[in-house]
């Protein structure tokens, strides 16, 4: 993926010197490094992208320009900060993207709201704007906006205690977006149900979809939140009674080989956090707090975070804690 992103930059070198141009290139190699989960990489090139906007003294330069600039950037750079750990900024920056001035397109208006949608989605808190985005794409008959919809508008009414409901909206918006070909965040899309299936009760549904994309992500390149499945795997191999901590602590493991090699470290510490978990379960102590503490060394962690507040507690007396009664989200929900 980042030789594909230096070949993007490189023929936008040669064609052109615009900051338009400019602009579109690094966000292109920037959304491509994301995708490959090459987090630093991404980093640099969407803040190339924001840089040479921001330097630019004529603002209708990009006037002309289809693409929502600068806010497409703003919404990818959110999705590559978070996991890197910069918790505040790229909470602001998702914020930014979405309250835009004036007035706009409805599809930059519904791309802006599945993007947070997203974004929160990932982070764990409570989503905004699913109703609108399905409003927008029924109205403008949008179907892939309107499948992203279905499925980010079940995730909120799951979220919010609607398990029913909210795990239907999810199956039916997810089998939505693979037949109009949309398999961007699929990783994403597929996790949330295999997530809300174990809590159902649905153990071995669960495992069965996060294993088919733990495959598909190795097979199709997109390992931007590679991390994250394994992670969840881990928690799902705990999820009944036929828990099998040997294997969960194994994919527990891989999460935060993935996560160190990424430099992704939040989901570092949401990994450490669940073998942490396993561990004091087990009456291991010290290796709880050994797999935590590297977790939490140089992160920033003034941020609002709720693992880092739980990674603290946990450190501060590992023989309290206990596998949560909802172990497949993240911290914080219902």
């Amino acid at each position: 993926m980042r030789e594909l992103a230096e070949t993007i930059m490189s023929a936008a070198n040669r064609q052109s010197d615009s900051p338009v141009a400019a602009v579109v290139a690094h966000w292109t190699s920037g959304v491509t490094c994301w995708f490959g989960g090459d987090y630093l990489n991404a980093r640099e090139h969407l803040e190339r992208a924001l840089a040479i906007f921001g330097a630019e003294p004529d603002s209708a330069t990009f006037k002309p320009a289809k693409l929502d600039l600068p806010f497409v950037v703003m919404r990818f750079l959110a999705l590559v900060l978070w996991p890197l750990g910069s918790i505040d900024r790229s909470r602001r920056l998702a914020g930014q993207a979405v309250k835009l001035p004036g007035e706009k397109r409805a599809l930059a208006q519904v791309n802006a709201l599945v993007h947070k949608a997203v974004f929160d989605g990932l982070c764990g808190t409570m989503l905004e704007g699913t109703d609108a985005v399905l409003a927008l794409a029924r109205e403008h008959t949008m179907p892939l906006y309107a499948a992203a919809g279905t499925h980010l508008s079940g995730l909120a009414k799951w979220r919010a205690g609607d398990r029913i409901t909210g795990l239907a909206e999810m199956r039916r918006g997810w089998t939505l977006l693979h037949e109009n070909d949309c398999y961007l965040c699929e990783p994403f899309w597929g996790m949330q149900v295999a997530a809300a299936n174990a809590e159902m009760g649905q153990v071995d549904s669960a495992l069965e979809i996060l294993r088919e994309l733990i495959v598909w992500s190795e097979q199709s390149g997109q390992h931007w939140l590679d991390a994250e499945l394994h992670r969840v795997h881990g928690e799902l191999l705990l999820g009944d009674d036929r828990s099998d901590a040997c294997s969960a602590e194994e994919a527990y493991n891989k999460a935060l080989e993935i996560a160190r090699r990424q430099k992704t470290r939040t989901f570092e510490l949401r990994a450490a956090l669940g073998l942490a978990r396993l561990y004091s379960a087990n009456g291991r102590a010290a290796a709880a707090s050994d797999v935590l503490a590297p977790a939490l060394v140089d992160f920033d962690t003034s941020q609002d975070l709720p693992e880092i507040e739980e990674a603290r507690r946990l450190l501060g007396n590992p023989k309290s804690s206990r596998l949560s009664r909802s172990r497949y989200w993240p911290r914080g929900q219902p």
